[in-house]
C-alpha cells in the first residue's frame, strides 16, 4: 500500500510538471519557437544574432517577456541571451545564474541538457559563458545581427517608445541612450572590427504575417476582448463614473485568464473621445452623450484592439445617429474590401467613399486603423499590399469638434485567402443591438 501510494505520488508530480509547461505554451509547442529561429538562421546567412531577453522591471509589476525574444524562444526569464550561428545553425540559449523568483515557476530553467531538449535548443548555458562566445565569434569574420528597436514589452507599442526615447535623448537634462543603443555601442567599443547589422527588418517582416495558431490566439483574444466591452455596455447608465465601467471590462478580464490589459484603457465620454488616447476615466456619465471605450486584453503574448461607442441613456441623438451610421458604414464597407492584395491606399479610398456617400466628407481625414499582434500597434509596411496572415485593426473615426463630438469603431481582421475574417464580432456595431445590450443587467448590478 505505501508503494502504491508514493508511486501516485510521483505521478502526480510529474503531471503537475507537464501541466505547467502546456500551460505556459498553451496555443504553441517547443517545435514552433524552433521553426522560428530556423527561420531566422536561414535569412542571416552565415552571421551570428546576439538578442537579449528583458530586464526585470524596477517596479513591482509582473515581468513580460520582449516581444520579440518571446517570438523567438518563448522563454519567459530576465536577462537571458539568445545566440543563432547561421553559418553552423547553431542556436544557444545563456540563462542568469540568480534568476529572480516573483516570475511564473514554470518558466525557472536549468543550464543543461535537459533543457536544451524542452526548449530545443542545441546548448542551454550559463550567461556567464557569453563573454567567451562574443570573443569566439568575433574572430570568424561573420557579420553580427543586433536589435536596434526597442524592446516591447507589457503594454509596449514600438511607435509610442520611439517617440519617448527621442524626447529623452534630445532633453538637454536628460539625454540618456536606450538599452539596445548601449549594446551596440559596448560591442562596437569591445569588437571594434565586426560587422554589425539590424536584426529589426528580419523580425518585423516574420511577425507581419500571422501563422494558424498566432490567429487562434488573437482570435480568442479578441472574444473575451469583446465580451469585456459587452458588459461594460450593459453597466452604463448616467451618474456611474468612467472607471466603472473599466472595472466591469476588467472583471471579465481576469475571470476568463487574460495576462492583464494591452494597453491602457481609453473609457471618454463627452467631449473627452476628442482626446483620442484619454485615459484618466474619471468623469461621470452624463445623459445626453456617448461614450467610447477603446480596451482590450493580452492572452500568451498577443494583444487585440476594439473600440465601441454608444449611447449612456437610452438611444442616440438624431445627429450622433448620423455620424455612428457614417463609421459603422466605413467600418462595414473597408472590412468586406479587405482580401490578399489590398493596399493601405484602398482601404483610404473606400472609407473616404462612404463618408462622401453620407454627405460628410469633410470629416474624412485618411486614417483607416494600424497592424496589431503581438503589440497593439504592431509592426508591418504600410507601403505593400497585404497578404494572407496580415492582421490589421480597421479604426474609421469622425469627430467634430465645435460639436464635441467623437464617434469611433474598431476591430481585428486577419486577411485570409480569399478575404477577411473579423476576430472582434462578438460585441455589436447595430444601434438596435446596442440598445438591446443597455438595457441588460452588467456585473455586480442587481
Amino acid at each position: 500500500m505505501n508503494k502504491m501510494k508514493i508511486l501516485s505520488f510521483f505521478i502526480c508530480l510529474l503531471l503537475a510538471q507537464s501541466a505547467a509547461t502546456q500551460t505556459m505554451w498553451k496555443y504553441f509547442t517547443a517545435d514552433d519557437f524552433a521553426a522560428r529561429r530556423n527561420k531566422v538562421m536561414d535569412k542571416i546567412g552565415d552571421g551570428i544574432l546576439i538578442l537579449q531577453a528583458a530586464e526585470l522591471p524596477e517596479a513591482y509589476v509582473k515581468f513580460r517577456q520582449d516581444n520579440n525574444f518571446y517570438y523567438l524562444t518563448g522563454v519567459e526569464i530576465p536577462d537571458a541571451v539568445l545566440i543563432l550561428d547561421g553559418k553552423a545553425k547553431l542556436s544557444v540559449l545563456l540563462v542568469p545564474d540568480h534568476i529572480p523568483n516573483d516570475i511564473k515557476q514554470e518558466a525557472f530553467i536549468k543550464p543543461g541538457k535537459d533543457a536544451a531538449a524542452e526548449y530545443k535548443f542545441n546548448r542551454v548555458q550559463s550567461k556567464s559563458a557569453m563573454t567567451n562566445y562574443l570573443h569566439f565569434f568575433s574572430q570568424t569574420n561573420q557579420p553580427f545581427y543586433l536589435q536596434q528597436s526597442p524592446q516591447e514589452t507589457r503594454e509596449m507599442s514600438r511607435d509610442r517608445c520611439m517617440m519617448t526615447r527621442e524626447n529623452r535623448i534630445n532633453d538637454p537634462w536628460d539625454g540618456r541612450i536606450s538599452k539596445e543603443v548601449a549594446f551596440i555601442n559596448k560591442f562596437k567599443e569591445r569588437f571594434p572590427a565586426t560587422v554589425i547589422k539590424d536584426i529589426t527588418p528580419i523580425l518585423d517582416d516574420m511577425r507581419w504575417v500571422k501563422d494558424k495558431k498566432e490567429i487562434a490566439v488573437l482570435r480568442e483574444c479578441g472574444r473575451i476582448g469583446c465580451l469585456g466591452i459587452n458588459e461594460a455596455i450593459k453597466v452604463t447608465r448616467p451618474g456611474i463614473y468612467e472607471y466603472q465601467t473599466v472595472a466591469a471590462c476588467d472583471f471579465i478580464y481576469a475571470d476568463m485568464g487574460t495576462d492583464g490589459p494591452a494597453y491602457y484603457a481609453i473609457a471618454a465620454s463627452g467631449e473627452r473621445g476628442l482626446t483620442w488616447h484619454y485615459n484618466a476615466n474619471n468623469h461621470l456619465l452624463k445623459a445626453g452623450n456617448v461614450l467610447l471605450i477603446d480596451y482590450a486584453p493580452e492572452i500568451n503574448y498577443y494583444v487585440t484592439d476594439i473600440t465601441r461607442t454608444w449611447p449612456i441613456q437610452g438611444e442616440f441623438s438624431a445627429e450622433q445617429l448620423k455620424f455612428y451610421n457614417c463609421v459603422k458604414d466605413a467600418r462595414d464597407e473597408i472590412i468586406k474590401a479587405m482580401k490578399p492584395g489590398v493596399t493601405y491606399k484602398d482601404l483610404q479610398k473606400t472609407g473616404e467613399a462612404v463618408y462622401k456617400r453620407h454627405g460628410l466628407e469633410k470629416y474624412w481625414f485618411g486614417y483607416v486603423g494600424h497592424f496589431v499582434g503581438m503589440a497593439v500597434h504592431d509592426v508591418g509596411n504600410y507601403d505593400i499590399p497585404f497578404v494572407e496572415g496580415v492582421v490589421f485593426n480597421v479604426e474609421p473615426i469622425l469627430e467634430d469638434k465645435e460639436k464635441k463630438i467623437h464617434i469611433r469603431l474598431e476591430d481585428t481582421i486577419v486577411i485570409t485567402a480569399t478575404g477577411s475574417e473579423n476576430l472582434t464580432p462578438q460585441s455589436p456595431v447595430e444601434p438596435a443591438a446596442i440598445y438591446a445590450l443597455i438595457k441588460e443587467k452588467g456585473v455586480g448590478e442587481k
